[in-house]
């Protein structure tokens, strides 16, 4: 009994060793990976998360690390896929107010899709739900023309009509 307890000491030295070790690679790599999430670059994220996950997992580190790296890899991913879907919902908004229809669609199918890679690493409800409405207004942006005054938006002349008529009732 005595000479179990012993090797669980040197194995547990080990670990501790092997974490030692790879902690520089590990916290630099997670460093890098925050870089280019900030950017939203998600693609670049998901590959290097892919690597880092691998090699913590194939160093055979103590569980508790290894479910402490992953769980900062996938906070950092939703970071990513967060920021990658405000800023193409956001491109798809413009897109709509500039009337370029090709683009407001191609940047609304590339906030769904950043959208459910963030659902996929657990965003907030209400972020969901904040990304559904600007792509209801990408949506409903743009694209409408009409010759002359409309209900919504008057020419110049019923508008100066319809200050007149205010003017001479007052």
């Amino acid at each position: 009994m005595f000479s179990q307890t012993n090797t669980g000491t040197i194995e547990d030295e080990a670990a501790i060793r092997r974490i030692h070790e790879l902690a520089p690679a590990v916290n630099g790599a997670l460093f890098q990976i925050k870089k280019q999430a900030e950017s939203g670059r998600t693609d670049r994220c998901e590959a290097s998360a892919k690597c880092l996950k691998e090699a913590i997992k194939s160093a055979k580190l103590p569980k508790d690390y290894t479910d402490e790296a992953t769980g900062a890899v996938d906070a950092i991913m939703l970071q990513a896929f967060m920021k990658a879907t405000s800023i193409a919902s956001r491109a798809a908004i413009e897109a709509a107010m500039e009337d370029e229809i090709e683009r407001r669609a191609m940047k609304i199918k590339e906030a769904r899709e950043k959208l459910a890679g963030a659902i996929r690493y657990k965003a907030p409800e209400e972020f969901r739900r904040k990304c559904e409405r600007m792509l209801e207004t990408a949506l409903f942006s743009g694209g409408v023309k009409a010759k002359g005054p409309t209900r919504a938006k008057p020419g110049d002349m019923l508008m100066e009509d319809m200050a007149g008529a205010e003017l001479a009732q007052a």
